[in-house]
This record gives C-alpha cells, structure tokens and sequence, in this order.
C-alpha cells in the first residue's frame, strides 16, 4: 500500500547540537595544549619506563644482547660498597646542606629585612655566590682548600694546623657541605626575605607594646609566619640537592676514594662505562628516595600552622 505525499510525517530536524560558545572555548584550549602535552609526555613519561624496564636487565651496548636479570641489579647494589657510600653521603649532604641553608638564610633574611643604608646593595651583594656557576664555585673553593697553594692550608699551616681538607675522606665531605651551603643560602635568604616582608608591622608594634624584645617577637611571631614557607623552600631544596653532580664532580671527582660520591655522580660514572641497567637500577633507588622525600615534605607541610 502506498501512501500520499500529504501523509508522509515531516522531516525531523538534526540532531546534531552545536557546541555551545563555552563548550568551543574548552575544545579550542585542549586542542591547543595537547602538543605540549603529548611532548611532554614523550619527554617524561617515555624516559622513566624506559629507566624501569632497564633496571632489571643486563645491557652494556659494547656487549649486546641485552639480558633480563630480574632484581639482580638491585640485587648487586645491596652489596656495592661504592652504593652504600654514596647514599649515605648523598642523605648528609642533602639534609646537612639544607638544615644550615635555613638556618644561615633565616639570619641573612633577617639582616636585610631590617632599615639601613645600602640596604639594596647589601641585598645585590648576597646573591652573588647563588649567580656563580657550580663548576666555577667548586673549582674556586677546591683551589682554596688545596693541600700545597690553598688559602684556607696556607692559613691553617700559619696557625700552626696541619690538615688536608680534599685529602682526609672527612674533611672533604665537610668543605662540600661548605661549599653548598655558600652557594645555595643567598637563594635561601632572598626567598625567606619575601616572606619577612609580608608580615604586618602592626604585630611588631603591638608586640613592643606588650613588652616583648626582638628575640621575642621572633620566636612569637616572625617564625610562625614564615613557618609555611622556610617548609616550602626546605622542601624544594631536599629533592633538588638530590640531584647535584656538578659540585662533587668538579671539586673531588667523588674522592679520596668514594667518599664524596653522591648518587646522581655513581649513576653518571655507570652510564659513561655504558653499564646502562645498573645506572637505571641506581636511578629508580634514586627516584624513590625522591619520593620519599617529597612526601615527608608535603606531609609536614599540611601540618604546619600558623599561631601567634
């Protein structure tokens, strides 16, 4: 049975939906960062499974096949005396560097927070060591602590004391901590100073009035204020210290023996004799030690309060 034109129901309208203006916006601004995100994905993700599926195998390019060893490489830095001296140092260094780089920047923070003269200069004047190149800084102080030309020996053989800074394994972890700490504390200062000068002067004043004197009022005020974010900086500078080389590796080459090896330095040595899946086992201790720590630090940091 046919049926009539005049019968036919109407033509129902599209069910396509335009994309409202700011649903378009959206679309455009995905569209737009997904090269960046797809790069840096490739640039991030790509290289850390890449590190793991290494760790557990055996490959030296000059010696292929490579071979799957399972936790054998994690296996062998149980066991590694040059492993086990080099994390131990790299967790001083970290926390000692960082411990006196708060402490000493809280001080300098302090100094250039309070009214003088050529108070700007002074402020320009601190940030000179944290502008030198690394390699530059250590190559400067390892001259300094040299045992035959240096200042510092030249000076202490004048006091009458005899001792190889680079040479004794103590003394040379002691002049990187030294070195670090110089270098890294104007950074330190100059952030502690922005959050010096976000504290309200009426709390000082009102802290006179009660009869507080300035240890007080630091101790009551200053050092809860700026709690949040000496954590922040502490924070930041732990996971970025785990990662020197250039310092070690300019001043002692990880000596006298191994005794300033770091991790970052074991793992550049591994690559440059193409042991890669034992550097890619150092690496993903590494990146756990990371994780650890930025955990810790993002832990204290949602506990810390401020209270005045």
């Amino acid at each position: 049975m046919t049926h009539s034109v005049e019968n036919a129901p109407p033509a129902s309208p599209s069910r396509r939906k335009s994309f409202t203006l700011s649903q378009r916006r959206y679309l455009a601004a995905a569209l737009l960062l997904l090269p960046v995100v797809a790069l840096r994905l490739f640039t991030t993700l790509y290289p850390f499974i890449q590190t793991i599926l290494l760790s557990v195998q055996k490959y030296n390019p000059a010696f292929p096949p490579r071979e799957y060893v399972g936790a054998g490489n994690f296996e062998k830095l149980a066991g590694d005396l040059v492993f086990q001296s080099s994390i131990e140092f790299t967790l001083i260094f970290v926390f000692g560097s960082t411990l006196l780089q708060l402490i000493f920047g809280i001080l300098v923070a302090s100094l250039l927070n309070a009214k003088f003269r050529l108070r700007n200069l002074a402020r320009t004047i601190n940030l000179i060591p944290w502008a030198i190149p690394m390699v530059v800084a250590a190559l400067g102080w390892r001259w300094l602590f040299d045992g035959t030309y240096g200042w510092i020996t030249d000076l202490q053989t004048r006091l009458g004391v005899q001792f190889s800074w680079l040479i004794d394994p103590v003394g040379a972890r002691v002049a990187i901590l030294i070195v670090n700490v110089w270098k890294s504390t104007p950074f330190v200062a100059i952030s502690i100073l922005a959050g010096l000068q976000g504290v309200p002067e009426e709390l000082y004043e009102a802290a006179r009035v009660d009869g507080a004197n300035p240890v007080q009022s630091f101790w009551k005020i200053t050092l809860p204020l700026i709690m949040p974010l000496t954590v922040t900086i502490g924070m930041y500078m732990m996971v970025w210290q785990l990662s020197v080389f250039d310092l070690p590796y300019a001043m002692t080459s990880g000596g006298p023996g191994f005794s300033t090896s770091v991790l970052a330095y074991m793992i550049q040595q591994q690559v440059a004799t193409l042991n890669y899946g034992y550097a890619s086992a150092i690496s993903v201790v590494m990146f756990l030690v990371v994780a650890v720590f930025g955990a810790v630090g993002l832990y204290v940091f949602r506990r810390v309060e401020v209270q005045i």
